[in-house]
């Protein structure tokens, strides 16, 4: 998808991409050797020509946050198809909402290993760093506006500056609302019985049990919640992403 994307583009946006599509230009190869495109003015295409050329040679050598600077923030789920294999999935628990609540638990999952680290025993910004080594797109559920901004908040020296496909801002775009447990309903995602119908709140709760009276299960009731709550995220991202293709960039490819 991201060599079809031309909102990179100045002065380009959802309606004139469309456009672009629709005349048969449909890649940055299209684009660049394409005589003329749309109504552009030739300097106008100079110039897309020169800006295409650049992010195909970001792509193709890896250099990904460099891409994804010259991309909107909310199309960031177009380098989805690219970087699926180099993606992380993120989620996080707290003991409250604000920005500077403590960090509980952290989860972060790929296809080859899931990794929780937990507050007290093992959450440090060294095992976060390592956690999270390796990701060149980050896969969250309203991370942008809650997880990534909180762990930076507690653990600066981490490295979250990577570009960031957030499944809450990415499903609207195709007619979902509401949180993660509607969504995973919607998509026919089920839980173990004892996290089925567990919310933010049971979240906080049960870590309370743990860390004021050493409940270990309910730590262990917490940690399996926080990781459905991460490793689900990885088949939402895949349908989702099919969809955006699909639907919000108007024609099958």
């Amino acid at each position: 998808m991201i060599r079809n994307t031309f909102v990179l583009l100045p002065s380009v946006g959802a309606k004139k991409e469309k456009a672009i599509w629709e005349s048969g230009v449909r890649t940055w190869d299209d684009f660049v050797s394409a005589d003329r495109v749309c109504s552009m003015k030739p300097d106008a295409k100079s110039r897309g020509d020169s800006v295409l050329s650049q992010a195909d040679e970001l792509l193709s050598t890896g250099e990904f946050r460099a891409l994804a600077d010259m991309v909107p923030r909310g199309e960031h789920w177009r380098m989805f198809g690219d970087l699926r294999g180099k993606a992380k999935y993120l989620d996080i628990e707290t003991d409250g909402l604000s920005r500077d609540a403590l960090v509980t638990l952290v989860t972060v999952h790929s296809p080859k290993e899931t990794v929780t680290l937990t507050e007290g025993i093992d959450l440090t910004p060294e095992n976060l760093a390592d956690a999270l080594d390796g990701t060149e797109l980050l896969v969250t559920f309203n991370g942008s506006c809650f997880d990534v901004p909180v762990l930076r908040n507690s653990f600066p020296e981490v490295d979250l500056d990577m570009p960031q496909y957030d499944l809450r801002f990415a499903s609207r775009k195709v007619g979902y609302r509401g949180g993660l447990k509607p969504l995973e309903i919607d998509l026919g995602i089920s839980r173990e019985e004892d996290i089925d119908g567990m919310s933010g709140a049971d979240a906080v709760r049960l870590w309370k049990q743990w860390s004021r009276h050493g409940d270990r299960d309910a730590l262990d009731i917490l940690t399996e919640y926080n990781r459905a709550d991460t490793v689900n995220l990885e088949r939402i991202a895949d349908v989702i992403y099919g969809r955006l293709v699909r639907e919000h960039a108007g024609f099958r490819w």
